[in-house]
């Protein structure tokens, strides 16, 4: 899905295609190989990481804000002085499992950065440019191929929420949780409604009775009058819907003692 994500988008496929070592992880995009000088005036490869923004989960929006996270050391210039026009903040943080981050910076144009292209070279160019200075041989565009993570999660497409939010590492966290809600009603259903926007490994849905009229109206979202003519049980009703976001959703139309 990541690969597919990158050839659809303008933008990232532009990387790519200008050789820059792309990576979707998540809710998040990693551009490795990134040369630059630490204090010590020493050449050092670092990581950017940004959030993303997706249309549909198959092209990639406007970059929601300018700031820009990086793994490695803090960049200088050719003295070995920092490079403080960027700096924004020097704390680690985890941002999912495999993506921790050294620090992040800030470099925003007048108008904001108005795709994941112009952000990506923005920040590289002022990073690299010193160790590129000293050494023109070194470049951040390798051309090679990055290990396609494929979205094999339990979500049909990319959780570019948590990424925004900064609540990856709380969400994994129940990863390996399998739930049963017992009862769709006007609680049941609602409790749904969150579990099935966490990756818990599996959600069994116990229900016999069947989706009514008057359930409609106590239930998340907006159900259709074809939704009531076909008559399911509450269990297949809601595990066909939520279904379409959570690959786990297991519905047992019955009750728990049957």
């Amino acid at each position: 899905m990541s690969q597919q994500l990158i050839s659809h988008s303008v933008d990232l496929k532009r990387l790519r295609d200008e050789g820059y070592e792309i990576e979707v992880n998540g809710g998040f995009l990693l551009v490795h190989h990134i040369p630059y000088l630490n204090d010590k005036r020493e050449h050092l490869l670092g990581i950017l990481v940004s959030t993303l923004t997706l249309k549909n989960n198959e092209t990639t929006g406007v970059p929601d804000n300018h700031v820009i996270y990086f793994i490695g050391e803090n960049p200088c210039n050719e003295d070995g002085s920092l490079i403080t026009a960027i700096q924004h903040s020097n704390v680690d943080a985890t941002l999912r499992d495999g993506i921790t981050v050294n620090r992040s910076f800030s470099n925003k144009p007048a108008a904001g950065y108005p795709n994941y292209y112009e952000k990506v070279k923005r920040y590289a160019d002022i990073i690299s440019a010193p160790a590129k200075f000293l050494n023109p041989s070194l470049t951040e565009k390798t051309f090679k191929v990055i290990t396609d993570h494929d979205n094999q999660g339990v979500f049909h497409y990319l959780d570019t929420n948590s990424s925004r939010a900064n609540i990856d590492m709380l969400n994994n966290t129940f990863s390996n949780q399998k739930i049963a809600i017992i009862g769709l009603g006007g609680t049941g259903a609602y409790i749904l409604d969150l579990v099935a926007k966490t990756p818990v490994a599996e959600v069994h849905i116990y229900d016999g009775d069947s989706f009514d009229q008057h359930n409609a109206f106590r239930s998340p979202g907006a159900s259709s009058i074809e939704d009531l003519r076909a008559n399911l049980k509450k269990a297949e009703f809601y595990g066909t819907t939520y279904s379409k976001m959570h690959r786990r959703i297991i519905s047992h139309p019955y009750c728990k003692t049957q």
